[in-house]
């Protein structure tokens, strides 16, 4: 038997017991199916790519560009899911590393529930300034010369007008939402793993050590090689990677039972 729901399009299997969900939300512009290929690794690892309104199986919704309105309806969804008997991790890429953030600070503040630990990629801590010239205020052709600096959308997509001409709106939209954040001195206490790439001029090795500063607990950096899409451009190289950080961090909690 699956759970399903539209919050979640690659389901949510009960026939089998994880050693940890991982609740995956992605970066502006992107859906679900970037995380397609971590839901089919054999793994005890249980990865739940979260598919926000406008794209997938969601096109025909609008976007949300209200970021406390997100954070409502990913916890009302979340919630269900959880199991005191299995923890649970969220990661989160780019805008999708404020959104694991943010939905962790909330399921801890109303609902006395917390992630085991939460892992960040390529983003600023929340109380940092944004440096990135990424912005929904940008023209179309800006919008375009920005994401082909950024390197994560392929240059058939980008040079074909009747694609680029379907995806901006939805990639404003997001841009949108991830400007309606706002840092009110929100502070975790749970650990916080921060992944980098060397080659990421908005969110260096040295900017995201910042993230130790909105946590009580510990935060670790860890640098990998390529750009800001290094997530998906380093493929199973990041996966397992990522399986060894859970893996990890699961033993340790069981040690200290």
């Amino acid at each position: 038997m699956n759970y399903n729901n539209k919050w979640f399009p690659y389901g949510i299997s009960n026939s089998k017991t994880p050693d940890a969900k991982v609740f995956c939300f992605h970066y502006a512009g992107g859906s679900s199916s970037i995380f397609k290929h971590w839901v089919t690794k054999e793994s005890t690892i249980e990865f739940i790519p979260i598919e926000l309104p406008g794209r997938g199986g969601r096109i025909g919704e609008p976007c949300i560009e209200n970021f406390n309105t997100l954070t409502h309806e990913l916890i009302k969804n979340i919630i269900p899911l959880l199991d005191n008997t299995i923890p649970f991790f969220f990661f989160g890429h780019s805008m999708g590393a404020a959104i694991a953030f943010e939905v962790a600070y909330q399921l801890k503040s109303k609902y006395t529930i917390s992630p085991q630990k939460i892992i960040v990629a390529g983003r600023h801590s929340p109380h940092k300034i944004d440096t990135s010239e990424l912005h929904s205020r940008l023209s179309k052709d800006e919008l375009i010369t920005e994401l082909r600096v950024l390197n994560g959308t392929p240059k058939e997509i980008l040079d074909n007008k009747e694609i680029i001409d379907f995806l901006i709106p939805m990639i404003r939209s997001d841009l949108r939402l991830h400007e309606s954040f706002v840092y009110q001195n929100q502070k975790l206490s749970i650990p916080i793993i921060a992944h980098a790439a060397n080659q990421d001029i908005d969110a260096t090795p040295a900017i995201m050590k910042h993230w130790q500063e909105v946590t009580r607990d510990e935060c670790i950096v860890q640098e990998f090689e390529g750009d800001h899409f290094f997530v998906q451009n380093l493929g199973e190289t990041y996966l397992n990677s990522l399986i060894e950080v859970i893996k990890d961090a699961i033993a340790v909690q069981k040690v200290s039972l």
